[in-house]
């Protein structure tokens, strides 16, 4: 029975064109697979897929910074190698000179007091604005704190006087029997200001301190800036 259907079909005209279909069709499936299996085996293998990147993980700002060398002042550099270099033996040595100055001159104790006074010579009762520091004509009178020479005067009634504004007085080293400064010039502690004399009111050597405000309108008793000048009685003739 099937022999007979298929010679049927084979003898019809639709039945050879379905057969040759059919025939070209496996063909063709057998060469495609050939082409497929040959580009499988030729192939190159893909390369490996890159793992995903994580974000970095900040380090903590102490680890981040531990190594890296301090920033560099180059202005500091240059300022260090062109400045000299003061061993601090030197510094003391100059703070040492300045005290031993400033203690040689407290050591002629106050001759006469400040404020109303009876004056040793004339007998009568006068405002004394400083104090009178007792010494030797010619001793060195050193200047007590630093400061700038504002003026280099003589006073008709203190003598020979030399005037330096310290922060917020003016200081006044007068009966001096020499200036060794000039004005505008910058005086520290110990700096010589001149040599101890006298005046016409007052015959015995002594230094006259005076100290005033800036403004020159309050007289303030020197004790009161330098608490280390030793008092002594008033000397009477």
């Amino acid at each position: 029975m099937p022999r007979r259907i298929w010679g049927k079909v084979a003898g019809c005209r639709y039945g050879r064109q379905a057969m040759t279909a059919g025939v070209l069709l496996a063909v063709a499936s057998v060469m495609l697979l050939s082409v497929i299996s040959a580009l499988q085996q030729g192939a190159a293998p893909l390369p490996p897929v890159a793992a995903p990147v994580s974000e970095a993980v900040p380090l903590p700002e102490a680890a981040a910074t531990a190594n890296l060398p301090e920033p560099v002042n180059t202005g500091s550099i240059q300022e260090a190698a062109t400045a000299p270099t003061i061993p601090e033996a030197a510094v003391a040595e100059d703070n040492s000179a300045a005290n031993e100055a400033i203690q040689a001159l407290w050591r002629g104790g106050i001759t006469h007091a400040f404020g109303w006074q009876l004056h040793p010579l004339y007998g009568d009762w006068r405002y004394h604005n400083g104090v009178d520091i007792g010494g030797g004509e010619g001793q060195i009178v050193p200047a007590l704190l630093s400061g700038e020479v504002v003026d280099v005067y003589t006073d008709k009634t203190y003598g020979l006087t030399v005037a330096v504004r310290s922060g917020k007085y003016t200081v006044y080293y007068s009966s001096l029997a020499s200036a060794a400064v000039q004005k505008n010039a910058m005086l520290k502690p110990g700096t010589p200001i001149g040599s101890m004399g006298i005046c016409g009111g007052e015959p015995e050597p002594h230094l006259h301190l005076a100290v005033k405000t800036n403004d020159g309108q309050k007289t303030v008793n020197p004790q009161e800036l330098f608490p280390d000048i030793p008092a002594r009685a008033l000397q009477q003739n």
